[in-house]
């Protein structure tokens, strides 16, 4: 049988952990809101182009309020923007870029090793 004093202490011990837990959660949420304040997904907006490649080879996606867009179908409603990095899904392959300048005109494909090729907005839709 449990005594008042453990069963005090159990309940004290699982109100730390929810506390904990609820804690975490609203900090991640506060953090996500800070970025969004912060690096709002509208600098990026527009049409990006990759170069240094023949333009009938270039490839080209759009980025704004409903997602990414590649030869004019929607292939991601999201995408992660963290004021450096853009993630987004394309399939089962996840695309990783950084940006290469504070004006948030260039940036680079990181996430295929063999190859980081740089895109250029063409078009701002800021």
């Amino acid at each position: 049988m449990i005594t008042k004093k453990k069963l005090i202490e159990r309940v004290i011990i699982v109100g730390a952990i929810v506390a904990s837990i609820a804690a975490v959660m609203l900090g991640s949420k506060l953090y996500d809101y800070y970025l969004s304040v912060t690096y709002p997904k509208s600098n990026l907006y527009g049409t990006w182009v990759e170069q240094n490649v023949a333009s009938y080879a270039a490839s080209e996606f759009v980025l704004g309020p409903t997602g990414v867009t590649i030869d004019g179908g929607n292939v991601a409603t999201s995408y992660s923007w963290d004021g450096t990095y853009l993630e987004y899904s394309v399939g089962d392959e996840k695309r990783r870029f950084i940006i290469l300048n504070e004006a948030f005109t260039e940036m680079r494909l990181i996430s295929q090793p063999h190859y980081q090729a740089v895109f250029h907005v063409r078009e701002s839709q800021k």
